[in-house]
């Protein structure tokens, strides 16, 4: 007898279509520190809004305490809006799976962990890719190329508006930690306002190993707790220092991972759907599953981050 919908939906239930979301969120080193941080928010509602606070009010002074006060009204704020951006990733048991895989619970558990295993990884992959380049089809949620930003709008506010708000970039060749005209020492400085400053660097392979050169006349310290999660770094001013294979070429970037939040809508936050039979789309006995996900990434401000955008780690 072939599998049936129903054993397929009773292994699924047992666990597997709940690690769902653990590899999205946990795979992915930005993810992963804003999930440490419970930066990873369920939220509501029609939009993702905040405040920007883009301007000083300037009205704190030393007076004569006999002066008359005077009010004026400074516009400081202004209000940051992102829309929901939509997932979808979709798995098929097909009619010869479905016969092959009868008979056996070993043989059913194991296809459903390898459906799931291949959905997760499809999603995952989908997110990671998003994360430094915006979606093809214009329907992704805002990438770091859009947040860490010198010109370009974001959250619906032009940089012209709110100018001490844009982040700091630079198109500097070569990677140095001290020394030449915009050292890392000095971009972090840059994006550090009090106790706002980067906590996370995002980079290629390439370039961390550059840094880790860099490093290794000097006194190099671990951040624990991403590497136990299972990302090696060094740490550059208590912030580590991580590889992706997904960050573009010649690309650094620094976050404050504490003014950001990757939100998701609370009813699709990765939900999947039970086993369904696909007949009606033209696959006669076999059977699908959809997960989706709703959500945005929020950077609350957007001068305590940077990037390099064309560093090449051959320099010296």
């Amino acid at each position: 007898m072939a599998l049936t919908r129903s054993e397929a939906q009773s292994v699924s239930d047992q666990g597997f279509d709940k690690t769902l979301s653990v590899i999205v969120y946990e795979d992915s080193a930005l993810f992963t520190k804003l999930k440490q941080s419970h930066k990873v928010t369920r939220k509501g509602g029609q939009f993702i809004m905040w405040p920007v606070r883009y301007k000083q009010l300037g009205s704190a002074d030393a007076v004569d305490p006999d002066q008359a006060v005077g009010f004026e009204r400074v516009k400081t704020r202004t209000s940051a809006q992102l829309g929901w951006k939509y997932y979808e990733a979709d798995t098929m048991i097909t009619w010869k799976e479905r016969t092959e895989n009868a008979g056996s619970r070993f043989q059913v558990v194991d296809l459903i962990k390898d459906k799931t295993k291949e959905l997760m990884e499809d999603m995952y992959e989908r997110f990671a890719t998003d994360l430094y380049t915006s979606n093809p089809n214009g329907n992704g949620f805002s990438a770091l190329t859009e947040i860490v930003d010198a010109t370009t709008s974001y959250a619906g506010i032009a940089v012209a508006d709110a100018t001490n708000w844009a982040s700091i970039e630079t198109a500097e060749t070569t990677l140095t930690l001290y020394s030449g005209t915009t050292p890392l020492a000095k971009m972090v400085s840059d994006a550090t306002f009090g106790k706002k400053k980067p906590t996370l660097h995002m980079t290629t392979r390439n370039l961390q190993n550059k840094f880790e050169s860099l490093m290794a006349t000097n006194i190099r310290y671990e951040d624990t707790s991403m590497a136990n999660a299972g990302f090696s770094n060094v740490t550059f001013r208590n912030a580590p220092v991580i590889g992706d294979d997904h960050c573009p070429a010649s690309v650094w970037y620094g976050l404050n991972t504490d003014v950001m939040e990757f939100c998701f809508h609370s009813d699709w936050d990765f939900k999947t759907t039970a086993w369904e039979d696909n007949t009606k789309q033209g696959f006669p006995n076999a059977l699908i599953k959809v997960c989706t996900w709703a959500g945005n990434l929020k950077s609350l401000e957007r001068n305590s981050h940077f990037k390099y955008t064309a560093v090449d780690y051959t320099n010296n």
